[in-house]
């Protein structure tokens, strides 16, 4: 615990900081998260026999980073990146067919799209607006993370202190389904004190604090799906106390594409 709350009291300012400043401070801190996810998602599959491509995959995962902090505007990329990749993984995989196979393309352009695609939006949500203020992204970003971080911190002190039903037993033993309702009630009162700081009512950020805390745990527990699949505890060890970077953002890769596409569906932001 002592490591876990040191690492956040250093790493928490600093992902702020840069979050803050963004452009290429930001998309310098996103392609390292980036490259070292994919890096942690070939590890775990590797317990499994399964060789996952880190040159092919980790290129397409830069290349789709670099175009959401580059060029956010222009969707086409992303299907040209896409596109493209598949046709390296499948090169990789012909001409290489004696030490993989298909089952490593496959699970190589699942990385890709787990971990470069989802994270993506990041750089996506925190660009929007540029062009009616320059802290709207920002807000936005901090609904995201600050819903997020609320549900975790909360679903944990719930948990400890009257979790006795066990939400998914044989996927995370320590989750309970108080912990998960403590979770829900943070989300929804961050989001209801942050909401109107983001330009929406306080309602709509209840809301979408509630919509929050019901995909960050989805996405907390498809992370320890693989993790118990492939038989490790953690994803790695670049944040003591706390694992590797999936570890710390498990829940976030799938919450950020869904707060994207809530202010651009819902809200008209681009």
């Amino acid at each position: 615990m002592r490591a876990r709350i040191l690492t956040g009291l250093v790493g928490i300012p600093l992902f702020l900081g840069l979050m803050y400043m963004g452009k290429w401070p930001l998309l310098a801190l996103v392609a390292g998260m980036g490259l070292i996810g994919f890096h942690e998602y070939s590890r775990m599959w590797k317990n499994k026999g399964i060789q996952v491509g880190l040159i092919p995959g980790g290129l397409i995962t830069l290349a789709l980073l670099l175009r959401a902090g580059l060029a956010p505007e222009q969707d086409s990329y992303v299907g040209a990146i896409l596109a493209g990749g598949v046709i390296l993984v499948l090169a990789w995989v012909l001409f290489r067919f004696e030490q993989v196979d298909i089952v490593d393309g496959l699970v190589t352009m699942a990385g890709v799209l787990y971990v470069g695609f989802m994270l993506s939006h990041l750089l996506l949500l925190r660009g929007m607006g540029e062009g009616t203020g320059w802290d709207l992204g920002l807000k936005w970003v901090s609904l995201a993370f600050f819903c997020t971080w609320a549900a975790d911190t909360f679903a944990y002190f719930v948990g400890v202190a009257i979790g006795k039903r066990k939400l998914a037993p044989k996927i995370s033993p320590g989750k309970s389904i108080e912990g998960v309702v403590g979770g829900v009630l943070g989300a929804v009162i961050t989001g209801l004190l942050w909401g109107p700081v983001a330009g929406i009512s306080g309602w709509h950020g209840a809301l979408i604090g509630f919509v929050i805390s019901v995909v960050s745990v989805l996405g907390d527990l498809a992370e320890s799906a693989l993790k118990r699949y492939a038989g490790v505890k953690d994803s790695g060890n670049l944040l003591p106390g706390h694992g590797g970077v999936l570890d710390r953002f498990d829940s976030s890769l799938f919450v950020l594409p869904l707060v994207y596409y809530i202010a651009a569906l819902f809200f008209g932001l681009s």
